[in-house]
């Protein structure tokens, strides 16, 4: 007898954790419908964005971005960030998580090889946000890809 109640306590418990686990580990993403103007455009120029009092530049190294070839994202004047990675994800789409580490030439400039994937959308916007390791930089810069 004393094993049924300990059995049912462990299922209630259980099913307590399961029904007031918090949800916003499963929450999508948010898309966006309407694409407003970028600030630059990755497609056409070189980006530049403000880290850690430093003018970080960041370009593709064949412009205009395409689907499905491969292109080299470059980095440049970070300074030395540990276990640099990038996750690309789709704001106007749900396309998963693309995450690449990135190389070092020299503790302060980066580079990694990466291939955009295609969806039903005409302009894919991405953003590209910077982290060392699993946590964020609160870097970003967001780009649009055509189809």
């Amino acid at each position: 007898m004393k094993k049924i109640f300990i059995l049912l306590f462990v299922i209630i418990f259980i099913a307590i954790v399961i029904i007031f686990y918090p949800k916003q580990n499963f929450k999508k993403r948010e898309l966006i419908t309407e694409l407003t103007p970028l600030e630059c455009n990755l497609n056409k120029e070189h980006c530049f964005l403000e880290f850690n009092n430093k003018e970080i530049e960041i370009y593709f190294q064949k412009q205009p971005l395409e689907i499905m070839v491969e292109n080299t994202l470059h980095i440049k004047n970070l300074g030395k960030i540990d276990n640099l990675n990038a996750r690309f994800y789709g704001l106007n789409m749900y396309m998963g998580d693309i995450v690449e580490e990135f190389s070092s030439k020299n503790n302060k400039d980066y580079y990694a090889d990466l291939v955009f994937s295609a969806c039903a959308e005409n302009i894919m916007r991405y953003r590209l946000e910077l982290f060392s390791g699993e946590k964020s930089l609160n870097l970003y810069i967001d780009f649009d890809v055509k189809r």
